[in-house]
């Protein structure tokens, strides 16, 4: 629920009766039961939230009318601008929102089962997100403040990009959607034009640090004319269609040639020139927009922290001091085996050596850098972290394009195969040009998108027979949560039996990475919630690169500060009792990303049944 939110909801509000309630009042006495929620209310509401949207479709289903009763209402399209939220609009929002609360208020979570029970977590999550959302007297700035469609990483332009890549060409059908939608992206493009003017409108102006960036990406793809990624990428897709002709296949290639060219690419020039018109509205970047926005900029912080972590209620001042003072901790213990190590320069040099080796990437943990020797190693370190898979998954490894590369910061991502197809190829992307600077990184990188991290999250889930509710409503906070935690663990394991230099490094990257990551959320605090000026902070790189995308360390830092405080939690309490694949067999249990209120609600229940 991070995109196109006003155009999800409103959508639903026009289907909802039908879909679910009508459905519903001819359940008799059952209509409140396990059955209903698992059958009808949950998948009926999970139909409403995930509409018409291809890319959502494709990502989670591999067949999506046979699994899940999608058919398709509309012709799919990119995703446009629909200019500023009317009272209309919030009224239906609201009126949709509140009639599906109305209907969860009726089930009494203790009489569900265990499948119901974690769909109607799920469906509490969701709505509590969407009813704040819409109920809040600053509703209508919210898409302003984080609308996403013009970055300086490129937007909504980028995300087509990256959509398109992973575009999965199951069947015919697969194939005409996102050509319909490569069709619309230039009506699409053009309307982010409407939205830079309605936020200089409404005061909240486009700085010049943004719009030139986005420029700076739009006219990098632009000229690259058809030597774009994008058109390889398509032809790679057509060839391995198995079900379609060698005629086909030469048709499609040349429709594909003529989408991209005539409709994409136009529709990046289109929107790199007019971008032009919103220069010089803010030359100097001193605050961010939210900050800038004042009490409606506060709010939507507020809403945004509680929508990625599942919080119903979170005091973001209180938070901050908690975040700081276990920073501070962190590296004061960071610290100190950095001056434990310096004391080792004269009376033990070797161990000193190897570990500045460590340092400065001259060394890698266990030798580790090749992708495939690093996921055979994890797939066996896992088992002393988590419950073994019913299945080995087949996994393999795939590579960003150079365009995508250069311009991002990630070492590697992982997307979801579908959650109704079973023993699925799954891949993570690797980026070679961050692989090439950072190479140290990789091996806690593919524990994390990998083993015994997302990827492990998601099977396990699938294995378990998550919910399409579930999948969509997942938690972002406990899911990054989770595998920031998983690489924190790995690195205690692997120091367990390592020479002491090996071990302190281990022991020193942990801390580093739980105090860089909750620095990181107390920086996007000061500039978005807050709003302290760029001299405050010292320079306008932090505020220039978080302006735009506010509370989206938190998941990262937060998510990762709570998961890891609750395993201390845990064992602490219950010391030999304490079984690390026992307790994350149990936190992942309800799918690849419950709340983190859940995730509490767990563990308290964990030490209890335990102790």
């Amino acid at each position: 629920m991070k995109k196109h939110t006003k155009l999800i909801a409103v959508a639903m509000s026009g289907v909802m009766s039908l879909s679910v309630l009508v459905g519903l009042a001819g359940c008799g006495n059952d209509r409140y039961s396990s059955k209903t929620m698992e059958e009808e209310f949950g998948p009926g509401l999970a139909l409403s939230i995930m509409g018409n949207d291809a890319f959502a479709w494709n990502a989670f289903s591999a067949t999506p009318y046979e699994s899940f009763g999608y058919a398709g209402k509309s012709t799919p399209s990119w995703y446009s601008y629909n200019g500023r939220m009317s009272k209309s609009d919030i009224s239906s929002a609201n009126y949709a929102f509140d009639m599906y609360y109305d209907e969860l208020k009726h089930y009494n979570l203790s009489d569900l089962n265990r499948s119901a029970a974690i769909t109607y977590r799920s469906i509490a999550y969701i709505l509590d997100t969407y009813r704040s959302y819409y109920k809040s007297k600053y509703v209508g700035e919210f898409d302003l403040l984080g609308g996403s469609y013009i970055t300086s990483e490129g937007g909504y332009v980028a995300d087509f990009a990256l959509s398109f890549e992973n575009f999965e060409f199951r069947n015919e059908k697969d194939v005409n959607a996102l050509l319909a939608v490569t069709k619309t992206t230039d009506e699409a493009f053009a309307t982010y034009l409407e939205y830079a003017g309605d936020c200089d409108e409404a005061g909240y102006p486009l700085y010049d640090y943004t719009v030139k960036a986005m420029r700076d990406y739009l006219i990098d793809v632009y000229e690259k004319g058809d030597d774009y990624y994008l058109f390889d990428v398509a032809e790679k897709k057509i060839d391995g269609a198995q079900f379609l002709t060698s005629e086909q296949k030469n048709t499609y290639k040349n429709s594909y040639r003529a989408a991209l060219l005539n409709d994409y690419m136009e529709g990046v020039k289109s929107l790199y020139d007019g971008l032009a018109d919103y220069t010089g509205n803010v030359e100097t970047v001193t605050k961010s927009y939210l900050a800038r926005a004042g009490a409606a900029g506060k709010a939507y912080y507020e809403w945004l922290f509680r929508q990625k972590t599942g919080l119903k209620s979170a005091n973001i001042a209180n938070i901050y001091g908690e975040l700081y003072n276990a920073y501070t901790d962190y590296m004061s213990k960071r610290d100190s085996i950095l001056e434990e190590m310096d004391a080792l320069q004269s009376t033990d040099p070797a161990t000193f050596n190897d570990f500045q080796a460590y340092l400065d990437g001259d060394k890698v943990l266990l030798g580790l850098t090749d992708p495939a020797a690093i996921l055979a190693y994890l797939k066996t370190a896992a088992k002393d972290i988590v419950p073994d898979l019913k299945t080995d998954p087949d996994i393999g490894f795939k590579y960003m394009d150079d365009t995508v590369s250069e311009i991002t910061n990630a070492l590697a991502y992982y997307m979801r195969t579908p959650i109704d197809q079973k023993n699925s190829r799954e891949m993570i992307t690797l980026n070679a040009y961050q692989m090439e600077k950072n190479p140290s990184e990789l091996l806690t990188t593919i524990a994390h998108e990998g083993y015994p991290g997302h990827l492990y999250a998601h099977v396990n889930a699938k294995e378990r027979g998550t919910s399409l509710m579930s999948t969509c409503a997942s938690c972002i906070s406990f899911s990054e949560g989770w595998s920031n935690y998983a690489e924190l663990v790995l690195l205690d394991n692997i120091a367990k039996t390592a020479d002491k230099a090996t071990a302190k490094f281990c022991e020193y990257t942990k801390y580093q990475t739980l105090a860089g990551y909750i620095n990181m959320v107390l920086f996007d605090m000061n500039v978005n919630y807050f709003g302290m000026t760029a001299t405050e902070l010292g320079g306008s790189y932090m505020i220039e690169r978080l302006m735009e995308i506010p509370a989206a360390y938190v998941p990262y830092g937060y998510g990762m500060y709570v998961m890891y405080t609750l395993h201390e939690k845990a064992k602490n309490a219950l010391g030999a009792k304490y079984s690390e694949p026992e307790f994350n067999g149990l936190l992942l249990a309800e799918g690849f990303g419950p709340t983190l209120t859940r995730a509490k609600e767990i563990t308290d229940g964990y030490i209890k049944k335990k102790k």
